[in-house]
């Protein structure tokens, strides 16, 4: 047999901790052995880290060790890295597979309270989007609101929470956005010429084709262009063009999702086509087919299991069909309930106290995001209409 000695090494950073000395990376080698003083490689990053310190946790204490080989989970002091992260020896060039990570369900609007706590609130934002791949951190562009997203409105409250505890930051939080999509329902042709004259040599581009329904992901562009009606060099500025329009749905504002674009034909110009005139072409090709393809909006959906005394099961039944949950399963077992349902996530705010109010504080629930679906015509029209208000006060503040 060959000694973990003699292997490469192959680690993962499963946990990030933020101790007194610094960030503490928590990591289990899976193959070689790791030692102080050791150089190590982040397969990310591509940087190079020397281990200062190793230790073996045992609750809250550490234990320095020299040494620790496969299967051990250690930690190390000093590395700047995210959970996921792969190091190695530089022996082997690898990556271990990375933990799935959904995509976020609920966004809140933060900002500082006041300068002292702007400085805070970065450093804490920073460090909490390392530690929980599921939490992320972003700018809005028309806003530049900072906006936080995660798994769900408890998630949020305890990064909050931690803010203001761990580094004296107080944020004001504005009510929790739930993360809608929008698609379209059916196929809509485009016919689209861009042309702009500004003196000397102009922009010109035309596509022709069509957006439809599509199940198999988010998008996917199809080239049928023949005969160079487009010139290849062009197609993939016309994919980026249709691209960079994803990311704003035209009914509410959010990302477009199961969307088809084919092109197959178009027009180009000597002189004038340039990358630039055939993204505008496509922008304005999907602004033209969009509105036509009879948008819809999707909502997120998860499910929920609630579990308590069977006496409250009635209760809990009422609790979660008022708010516009389908009930997928239920059993009893020795006095004991447990109820599974698909609710919006929309209506699940404030849950947790009217779960308390009705079992008499006796049942508890979990929540995990299940699927997108088409949200209800009547909260459709509100979603629409609030959008509309938001847009004009923004136009009004300019």
């Amino acid at each position: 047999m060959v000694s973990d000695s003699a292997k490469p090494v192959a680690a993962y950073a499963f946990k990030l901790e933020d101790g007194r000395y610094g960030q503490l990376t928590y990591i289990r080698v899976y193959q070689g052995a790791v030692r102080r003083d050791d150089t190590i490689i982040n397969s990310r990053t591509g940087k190079k880290h020397k281990i200062g310190r190793l230790v073996r946790m045992h609750s809250d204490e550490m234990e320095d060790i020299q040494d620790a080989g496969s299967g051990d989970i250690v930690a190390l002091f000093g590395i700047e890295c995210n959970t996921g992260d792969t190091f190695t020896d530089g022996k082997i060039n690898v990556a271990m597979t990375s933990m799935f990570v959904p995509d976020p369900v609920i966004s809140l609007s933060i900002k500082p309270a006041d300068s002292k706590s702007e400085t805070n609130m970065s450093k804490a934002l920073r460090r909490f989007s390392r530690e929980d791949p599921t939490f992320r951190v972003g700018v809005d562009e028309e806003s530049q609101e900072t906006i936080i997203s995660g798994m769900g409105e408890l998630h949020l409250e305890v990064y909050i929470e931690r803010m203001k505890r761990e580094y004296n930051a107080m944020v004001v939080t504005s009510p929790p956005q739930v993360a809608y999509r929008e698609t379209i329902s059916v196929r809509s042709d485009f016919n689209y010429t861009h042309k702009k004259q500004t003196g000397g040599s102009g922009q010109y581009g035309r596509v022709v084709g069509y957006l439809e329904p599509y199940s198999g992901g988010d998008f996917e562009f199809v080239d049928e262009v023949t005969g160079g009606s487009i010139p290849r060099q062009f197609i993939p500025s016309v994919e980026k063009g249709f691209k960079s329009m994803l990311g704003k749905g035209r009914k509410i504002g959010f990302p477009v999702v199961n969307v088809r674009v084919v092109i197959n034909d178009g027009q180009s110009h000597a002189v004038d086509s340039s990358d630039i005139a055939f993204q505008e072409a496509a922008r304005g090709a999907w602004r033209e087919a969009f509105d036509r393809a009879k948008p819809k909006i999707l909502e997120p959906i998860m499910r929920v299991v609630c579990e308590g005394p069977a006496d409250f099961s009635g209760n809990v039944l009422a609790t979660l069909m008022q708010r516009r949950g389908m009930i997928i399963g239920s059993q009893e077992d020795g006095g004991f309930a447990r109820i599974e349902a698909e609710v919006p996530l929309a209506e699940m705010f404030g849950y947790a106290m009217t779960l308390r109010s009705a079992t008499q504080g006796k049942a508890e629930f979990t929540m995990e995001f299940s699927r997108y679906l088409q949200v209800p015509a009547n909260i459709a029209e509100e979603l629409v209409e609030k959008h509309n208000e938001k847009n004009k006060a923004a136009a009004g503040k300019k």
